[in-house]
This record gives structure tokens, sequence and C-alpha cells, in this order.
């Protein structure tokens, strides 16, 4: 409470405004993040990759698959248009009365099924344990046996109460963030994070436990995510919500229930789709050298970071106003526009930093103890291609606020089931190819000396030739490791498919995109980061020649030198192609420089 009270105090006066909130939310997001890598590191600097972790990952992963597909995503895909539509067409006594049904209802569904796994919890491990396909898709370092069946079974009963607490507290948020309170929502995670920071140090290093520990500490912070919204709830919300089977009856009588139930199915099956994503990735992995999957997994935890810092702070601060728009289409184009572009303007120059500067960053992230330089190199590799994937997933997840914000949560499955197809079926294509070659240069290199020597005839021959040998290296798997990469670009062309499909699909229903107001201000920003991108990487190479990148001082000098004149570079370039989001960007730093000089 008291880190909230400090936070508070710095933030509040400017997060009543919607974009002001979204730098706050920016802020916490990546705090979260920075506590969600400190986690981790205590996590693995207290068990390191042993048996005893694997079964806390084992058992962690019957409530996280609950919390994914009933709770996360899908519940706020429908009920924040719905609260903000009560809320702005009946007025504050129906939107009361709506949160009162929807938290009986969702709170009754969620512990019913809890009470279910957790009576059946001996039954359900004992199968999970015997299945092989379960623990290759875990990819557990060490496989889980019936000797372990007593401590699976407890940690999996621990964990079990936390998708309770999470699920009542996603209410709550959806609830705040319909009245537009993005602070302490954004916090809740953050304070999460917090207790499974300090919780093992309490539980494990001071009280002695086992991973037991670590099991109560997700507990502690669940509990703690639904805590630290109660005082913004009171000031809005005063009466109290009774669990009783009138209630229960009166809630599923409620016609807007339904109607939430309705909109949050087809996110709850696209959430399915992606863990198919996750499970088809994982058993390509096998076929693949030692390490590929944790190379792939390493760079993908930092790929995550800018897309759920900008794009989940915009995303969901943009969803209360565009539900509040819906049936005004000028001022949803107008709000959808600006979201986009702003986000945009926010995530390429991250993109280019991480393609540029991919060795460096991996190995200050994660070049210590064991990872080693073949490591370094994959992960390295995988995070080139995954940073073409941040643009498609960053813009994806506003797009897909603008279908939730019409009602309209069916449509955006038909662009998600193809992007799961295209990432199938290029993953298995570009895992072959690369495992062949990665380096296209020796490839180009041979095609122009043949052009070069063919007459008329032998060019036909030399282009023939050239798609033969690209059909037998995608079909085929070579030695190489690097085939890994195959995964990233896989996800990366998938995510364009499928903001494509959805952009397409959602000016069909609405006209909100158009060349004036959306694809020539996309177009400038894209030039200006493939400018920032090259200058990059001069500056890069003529560092990396005068330095000595062995040392880590030599690696983070490298690093600030080059990330410096790339964001120098990309101020330079937003003002001089007339990129208006610089403008307010500008302001904000003025306003926040002055507020600091101000109060030190």
């Amino acid at each position: 409470m008291i880190l909230g009270t400090y936070l508070r105090k710095i933030f509040m006066a400017e997060v009543v405004k919607k974009r002001n909130s979204i730098y706050a939310m920016m802020v916490l997001l990546f705090l979260t993040k920075i506590l969600g890598f400190l986690k981790l590191r205590i996590i693995a600097q207290l068990f390191g990759a042993t048996h005893e972790l694997d079964i806390f990952w084992a058992a962690f992963t019957i409530p996280d698959t609950l919390f994914m597909i009933i709770i996360a995503g899908s519940l706020n895909a429908a009920i924040i248009p719905l609260f903000s539509g009560v809320f702005r067409i009946d007025g504050e006594k129906e939107l009361n009365k709506f949160f009162i049904n929807l938290m009986i209802a969702v709170s009754s569904l969620v512990i019913f099924i809890a009470l279910i796994l957790f009576a059946f919890t001996p039954q359900l491990s004992k199968f999970l344990i015997n299945s092989d396909f379960f623990q290759n898709i875990s990819n557990f370092s060490n496989r889980i046996t019936p000797n372990d069946l007593e401590l699976f079974v407890k940690l999996t009963r621990i964990m079990m109460i936390s998708p309770v607490l999470l699920g009542i507290s996603t209410i709550v948020t959806g609830y705040l963030q319909a009245r537009r309170q993005f602070f302490v929502t954004s916090l809740a995670p953050l304070i999460y994070n917090f207790a499974m920071v300090l919780g093992p140090v309490i539980f494990v290093v001071i009280l002695k436990m086992d991973v037991t520990g670590i099991a109560l500490s997700a507990l502690l912070g669940s509990l703690l995510h639904f805590l630290i919204q109660i005082p913004s709830l009171k000031k809005y919300f005063l009466e109290k919500v009774r669990m009783s089977f009138k209630g229960f009856i009166n809630a599923i009588q409620d016609q807007k229930i339904w109607k939430a139930l309705k909109l949050a199915v087809p996110k709850m099956l696209s959430t399915l789709g992606e863990q198919i994503n996750v499970i088809v990735n994982t058993i390509i992995s096998f076929s693949l050298e030692a390490g590929a999957l944790s190379s792939y997994k390493f760079a993908l935890s930092l790929y995550l970071f800018p897309v759920n810092i900008i794009g989940s702070a915009i995303a969901q601060a943009v969803l209360p106003e565009l539900s509040e728009s819906a049936d005004e289409p000028e001022e949803f184009k107008k709000i959808l526009n600006k979201a986009l572009h702003q986000a945009l303007f926010l995530v390429l120059p991250l993109v280019a930093i991480l393609m540029i500067l991919r060795l460096p960053i991996v190995r200050l992230v994660y070049g210590v103890g064991e990872f080693d330089w073949r490591a370094t190199l994959l992960t390295a590799w995988c995070l080139a291609l995954l940073s073409f994937a941040i643009i498609g997933q960053t813009l994806s997840q506003i797009l897909l606020r603008a279908f939730y914000a019409l009602k309209s949560t069916w449509l955006p499955l038909l662009a998600l089931g193809i992007g799961i197809f295209v990432n199938i079926a290029f993953a298995f294509i570009l895992t072959n190819f690369f495992s062949h070659y990665f380096d296209w240069r020796p490839i180009l290199q041979q095609i122009g000396s043949q052009i070069a020597t063919a007459n008329g005839n032998g060019l036909f021959e030399v282009i023939k030739s050239f798609f033969k040998d690209i059909v037998a290296w995608s079909t085929t798997r070579g030695a190489s490791d690097m085939a890994v990469g195959g995964l990233s670009l896989s996800l990366s062309i998938a995510a364009f498919v499928e903001i494509f499909i959805l952009m397409t699909i959602l000016n069909k229903k609405t006209k909100v995109f158009s060349m004036k107001d959306t694809l020539k201000p996309m177009f400038s920003k894209l030039v200006n980061a493939g400018l920032m991108a090259f200058g990059m990487y001069l500056v890069f190479r003529l560092f990396d020649f005068k330095l000595d990148t062995s040392r880590t001082i030599s690696i983070i000098i490298l690093t600030i030198a080059t990330s410096s004149y790339g964001l120098f570079s990309y101020w330079l370039g937003a003002k001089v192609l007339e990129i208006k989001e610089i403008e307010f960007f500008e302001d904000k730093v003025v306003y926040y420089w002055k507020k600091i000089f101000k109060k030190f």
C-alpha cells in the first residue's frame, strides 16, 4: 500500500486524462516486466534447473490454463465494452447492478470449476504424469514420475485458488477501466509480480520451504492483485456483493450476462488457438538441435517486452473510448487511427534497436553462467526475426479491441485462424530452409554469377534450378541449428497476415482506414524507422571495430552510443517528415522534465 500511495502521488494528477494515463500505464507495465524478469532470476537462483522446479512448473500448468482460457482476455473482451455501454446508456445504477450480477456469475463459475479440479486433482495428476505428450510439450528438463505425485497434487491445489481470486479481480479491473481508472488496474499486475519477487525470499530463504514457497507466493500475489483495487472500487461502488442461491438465480437471469458470455466465447477459442501455436512450435523444436527451444523462448521474452508495454497499455486505454464511440463512425475512426499511429510511433524505434543491437542486448541480458556464445547467437538470430512480429502483435492488440468495442468478437476468429495456419505452415517450411541456408548472401552471389555467365537459354535454367533448390531446402531437414529461426520468422509472417485480415474485415464492417488518415502516416513512420536502423548499423559497425566487445563495459558503451544515435536520428527524422506524434511526445518530455526539476 505504501508503494501504491507513493506512485499515485507521482501520476494521479495526470492519469485522469487518456494520453497521460497511457504513459503512466507504460511506466507501470515496464516496472511489471522488470519485476517479472527478477522473479524468474530469483526462482532460478534458488532452485536452478532442478527436478523440484520442474514439478512446480508442471503443477502450475492446470491453474494457468484455467486462468488463460476462462478469464484472461476473454472476460475483458466482453465486459469492458458492455460496462461502457451500460454506463453510457443506462447510467450508474444499472452499471452497478450489472457489476453485481457479473461478479456473482463469474465467481460462481470459477469457484465451481476450481472445486471440481481441486477434488479430482490426484486423478488428473496421475493422468498428466503418465502422459508423454504433456511432459514433452511442457519441455521439462527431468521427467515427472509417480513418486512426485504427492508434491504435484499439493502444489496444484494451492495454486488452484489463484484463478478464483484473479477471476474476481478481473471483473473489478473491467469495472474500473470502464470508469477510466487505468492507473490502479495497471498497478495490480505490478503488485502481483512484486509479491512473486518478495514471496520466495520470505517463504524459501527465511522460512526454509521447498517449491511450495513459490506456490504460496503466487497465491499471495493473486490476493494482492485483488486487494490493491478495492480502495478505487469503493469510491464508485458502495454496495456489498452477497453470494447466495437467490443472487445466483438473479444473476443468470440477467440478459447482459448471457451477452457477455456470447462475446467471451470467441476470445476463449482464440486463446485455445494461440496455445495450438505454442504446442506446434514446441513439437517442431524437438526435431532441432538441443537448446534450440530454449533460445527461442529467451528471444520470445525479449520480443514480448515492447509488445506488452506499448501494445497492452494503448489497447487497454483505448477500449473504453472506442466502446463509447461505437455508434459514432467518425469519432470511432479518429480514435482508432490515433491509437494505431501512437503505438506504431512508439514501437518502431524499439524494433530498430532490437534488430541492430540484438547481439549486445542478448549478451547483456542473458550472457552469464552457462549461457555460451552459441546460445547467444541462436537467441540473437531468433530475436532479429521476431522483431518484425513486434509491429504486428502491437497493432493487432488495438485492432482486436476495435472489434470488441463494436461487440463483434466472432469476426476476428477468421484472422486468428488463418494466422495459426500460416504460422504452422511457415514454421515447418522455414525451419527446414534455415537448416540449410540462413545467410542469403552466398545464395545471391551464386545466382548473380550464374546469371552473368548464362546465355538467353541458360537464364531460364538458372531460375528453374533456383526454385527447385528452394523447394528441396524447404521440405528436407539439414544440420544447421539456425533452423530455429524458422519458428521466429513464421510468427512474424503470421502476425502481419493477421493485421492485414483484421484491417480488411474491420474496414468492410465500418470504414475506418484510408490512404490519408492511415496508410500514408504509417508509411512515413516506417521510412523514418528504416533510416534510423540504417544509421544505427553504421554506428554499430564503427564502434564494434574500435571496442573490445569481449568486455561487458565495452558492450554497454556500444549499446548506449548506438541507441542514443538511433533515438536522435528518429527524433530528427520525425521533425523532417512532419510526423505529428513527435509534437505530443516533446510536450510530455518537457512537462515531466519541469515537474521533476521542480520536485528536486
